[in-house]
């Protein structure tokens, strides 16, 4: 007897190439098989008829710190949102991290984390952290890589004219070479960044990311044409990841339109809620919404999937683990029903779109147990 069976949904799995109508079985936590069942003795059955059947989903990028200011309550809203698996972009340094692991380990959410070089992270949301490569502690953050590589991805730094100052490229500098000795992925927030945004992504290597990828705030990845720019597509030619991490104001309807009319695609589609943003309209709301979004801008539903699940999933080392149905795999799984109604999105500059279909969360399961269900499922 199994323990789970979700029956007749529309399963999108990009890991194994899977978009069919199909069953899951989950037993002991994780995924048994994907087919089409017959006469399964269950202890529990789920008809997800008319609904999208997906690996649970992954928030490569948003801040769950819950002793900073910006930090949301993680499970409320990851669970309703499908979200199974988050990363903490940046919200602590060397000098609280080991303070936010009793959350990390106990939280039912599945939790990974990228350091701050500003050893204080951002605890405060009046104002910036330091990112004066004379105060990097590059001792104990690589003491902290090496007591805890199961939990840290890799390094962040906010590279922002109004964070960096007049401190130039070195705080860049000095992040990629200490990612160097770690060997680790650095994470950059680009918006209205100080330098040329062709100049900041070379400095990138391949696995390294730029994070709010269609942002319109200061240099963007357009050049003076609205096209792409050249050292944009180079960078990704060699491997540097581009990650949407939306929020509040790092998203531009034009940088976005632009983009996907020449095929250049996110490679991952993250939130960056904080609580500035959670369920807050019209820019983010959840994650449900910012899929959404993507949806009724004409991305295909399988491709946006990719893009929260085995993508990320793969960036995080976690490769068939996580982020797909993968028989052995944890079994993380998100059901979704496609609403067909009038939706309205809104950048932060005011342009807008207004679409007819909206993903609403019907059924969350982690690690084999059901966490979300809606009353309607």
């Amino acid at each position: 007897m199994v323990d789970l069976i979700i029956k007749n949904g529309r399963v999108i799995d990009p890991l194994n190439g899977v978009d069919k109508i199909c069953d899951v079985l989950v037993q002991d936590g994780k995924i048994k098989s994907i087919s089409n069942f017959k006469d399964v003795e269950c202890q529990k059955e789920i008809d997800a008829t008319d609904c999208i059947v997906t690996p649970g989903l992954i928030d490569f990028h948003a801040h769950v710190y819950p002793l900073a200011e910006i930090g949301i309550p993680t499970e409320v809203t990851c669970f309703s949102s499908g979200i199974t698996t988050i990363v903490d972009a940046g919200s602590t340094g060397c000098a609280n991290y080991e303070s936010y692991r009793g959350f990390i380990n106990t939280s039912k959410v599945r939790i990974k984390c990228f350091l701050n070089m500003s050893s204080s992270g951002l605890t405060s949301s009046s104002s910036h952290e330091n990112i004066d490569p004379q105060f990097f502690n590059s001792k104990k953050i690589k003491w902290l890589f090496d007591k805890y590589p199961n939990e840290l991805l890799g390094l962040k730094i906010r590279f922002s004219k109004e964070i960096v100052d007049d401190l130039g490229i070195d705080p860049l500098i000095k992040t990629i070479e200490l990612a160097n000795e770690i060997d680790v992925p650095i994470v950059v927030h680009s918006t209205n960044a100080p330098i040329s945004i062709d100049r900041l992504v070379s400095y990138l290597r391949p696995g390294d990311v730029l994070t709010h990828a269609y942002h319109g705030i200061g240099n963007s990845i357009l050049d003076e044409n609205g096209k792409v720019s050249s050292g944009v597509k180079d960078a990704r030619a060699r491997g540097v990841i581009f990650d949407v991490a939306n929020a509040r104001f790092h998203f531009a309807f034009k940088t976005a339109r632009a983009a996907l009319s020449e095929g250049f695609l996110p490679d991952v589609i993250s939130t960056d809620l904080t609580t500035k943003s959670l369920y807050k309209k019209p820019q983010i709301f959840n994650m449900m919404f910012l899929l959404s979004k993507y949806l009724n801008m004409g991305l295909d539903l399988y491709e946006i999937i990719s893009r929260c699940t085995s993508i990320p999933a793969d960036l995080m080392g976690m490769k068939g683990v996580i982020g797909c149905l993968s028989e052995g795999a944890c079994a993380d799984i998100t059901i979704i029903k496609c609403l067909e109604r009038e939706v309205h999105f809104e950048d932060w500059d005011g342009d807008n779109l207004t679409g007819n279909r909206l993903l609403k969360t019907m059924l969350t399961v982690k690690d084999g147990q059901i966490v979300f269900q809606d009353i309607e499922l």
